[in-house]
């Protein structure tokens, strides 16, 4: 996956802010608090949706609604995922989305969302909604201090955890 924009609309810190991100290697660098893992996390969040994660933690304070739009290439086809959450009451849910393709827009649900997701990326996880992706979290982006809750694993479910992440199952 290459990685070519991201969009976040009253997500976290962020107003209204688009980023364009280069070829090749890409670093995340700033101060404590300066919106790195804003940035990570608003990707996890239009790739997979919110997962067990609180959609009120990625909401910024004070705003009904907050959308994120990125635009990745995957085997020389580029794509564009738009997801929002809104706020209802004092529950923070996600609303609608859509993937871009070279054949159209499709809107769909969270969950036909991620497993569409899953398909384009060739990630062999379960679809499930509600569950963070194995891969995404333990290969491409670890939360600051999540790295040592797989050092405290289980020595079978971290090996299985490790495996899903490699993708060297069985």
């Amino acid at each position: 996956m290459i990685l070519k924009s991201l969009r976040l609309q009253n997500i976290r810190s962020y107003v209204d802010q688009t980023i364009e991100f280069p070829l090749g290697t890409i670093l995340l660098e700033g101060d404590i608090a300066s919106g790195k893992s804003t940035i990570l996390l608003a990707i996890e969040f239009a790739l997979f949706g919110l997962g067990s994660e609180k959609g009120a933690g990625l909401l910024r304070i004070g705003e009904k609604k907050g959308c994120v739009t990125l635009k990745f290439e995957v085997e020389g086809e580029e794509y564009e995922v738009y997801r929002c959450l809104e706020r209802r009451g004092k529950a923070v849910q996600q609303s609608e989305g859509y993937i871009k393709t070279k054949k159209g827009i499709i809107y769909l649900s969270a969950s036909e969302m991620k497993d569409k997701i899953l398909e384009i990326l060739g990630f062999n996880e379960p679809p499930d909604p509600k569950a963070q992706s194995v891969i995404y979290r333990y290969a491409v982006f670890t939360p600051q201090e999540e790295m040592k809750a797989i050092l405290w694993m289980k020595p079978d479910l971290r090996l299985q955890t490790l495996r899903k992440a490699f993708r060297i199952e069985d």
